[in-house]
């Protein structure tokens, strides 16, 4: 019998396992995840970093696959590219991730803390009793007292418990990555806006360039048409064309959904959701790996002190995550409705209520 077995494998598992395995917990973390594929979200920001050194995890340095990164460039509601410079961030610089290297590393702490990692996938959950029966995809069947969902988006455990996931305002990602090419170098993230949507554009800790446009649904289509919208649009924009002119980004182009959204509740008899499995953000807060770290963290928490008589501590931990939803659904709509150019676009007359 496990005392806690965490669905997923990602930063907000690995985080959630090293917490449990800390204080003494029989943890089991499982996921079937592609560990060897490119994932899009690889800016860690400096606020981040106080989670990791909290929980004498390794912090990115210079030394490994991770590069800093020294600020952002943005054009929003302006035609000029502004400066945001990290210097003057209290927290310290941001760091540009490989995020393949990054998850490893954290799931590798886990484990050594003491948490099981198996590749596998929860398939199944039952409560019986005080009790769960959890199947994995294959076929074995393991008892647990708790359950953390970390699955991500699909919020798989939730969902199979019934609880429904709320999405925000639908947006779609269409990223590219490029060939680097000779005397490339911008350590900096780029941030521009479009009258169909807005663009993000950075250099990975690699030297690879990577863009993305975001979009609603509905206009996808236009993008990933053989007449290649992407490429035309991206030669439209003031500055990413420019910064970028010598690149060819011709790998395959995949829509990924980048919406907003939420469990209709993060927790229940037994059972806790953390990281994008609770609520996921839209990816120009800038919310995303530092969400999952701070879930995973709080989560694992959570669970320890309920598994040690402390009950309420579930209620706390659901009762954080709404405010920072408010905070971050407040802070959000103002800057989409900050960006005053393109009210009769309907990407961004999508934004204004």
């Amino acid at each position: 019998m496990w005392d806690v077995i965490i669905a997923g494998g990602g930063p907000a598992a690995s985080l959630a396992a090293h917490v449990l395995a800390q204080s003494g917990r029989r943890v089991l973390f499982a996921d079937t995840d592609d560990f060897n594929t490119h994932k899009v979200g690889e800016a860690l920001p400096g606020a981040a970093l106080h989670i990791l050194r909290k929980l004498s995890l390794p912090t990115p340095d210079c030394s490994g696959r991770h590069h800093p990164i020294s600020g952002n460039l943005s054009s929003w509601n302006s035609e000029e590219l502004v400066p945001n410079d990290f210097i003057e961030d209290p927290d310290g610089p941001g760091w540009r991730l490989d995020r393949l290297c990054f998850d490893r590393t954290l799931r590798g702490y886990a484990v050594g803390s003491g948490a099981t990692f198996t590749k596998s996938s929860v398939v199944d959950v039952k409560r019986t009793g005080e009790s769960w029966h959890v199947k994995l995809h294959d076929g074995s069947i393991l008892g647990a007292h708790w359950l953390i969902d970390a699955t991500g988006r699909r919020a798989a455990v939730a969902r199979r418990l019934g609880v429904a996931r709320k999405r925000d305002t639908p947006l779609v990602a269409l990223y590219r990555l490029g060939k680097p090419q000779a005397g490339d170098c911008l350590n900096r993230t780029v941030v521009e806006s479009a009258p169909q949507g807005w663009w993000y554009a950075a250099f990975l800790p690699t030297g690879v360039p990577i863009a993305g446009l975001h979009v609603r649904p509905q206009d996808v289509a236009r993008f990933t048409a053989k007449s290649d919208g992407w490429h035309r649009a991206l030669s439209e924009t003031r500055h990413i064309s420019s910064m970028f002119s010598t690149t060819i980004f011709d790998s395959p182009l995949s829509p990924l959904d980048a919406s907003g959204g939420r469990l209709d509740r993060f927790a229940g008899d037994g059972w806790v959701a953390c990281g994008d499995a609770a609520m996921s953000f839209d990816p120009l807060s800038s919310q995303g790996i530092l969400s999952a770290l701070h879930g995973g963290m709080t989560a694992g928490l959570a669970v320890a002190a309920v598994l040690d008589g402390q009950r309420e501590r579930i209620a706390s931990y659901a009762a954080r995550l709404e405010e920072i939803r408010r905070i971050y659904v407040m802070r959000l709509g103002s800057l989409y409705r900050s960006e005053r150019r393109w009210l009769r676009e309907l990407f961004w007359s999508t934004f204004q209520s």
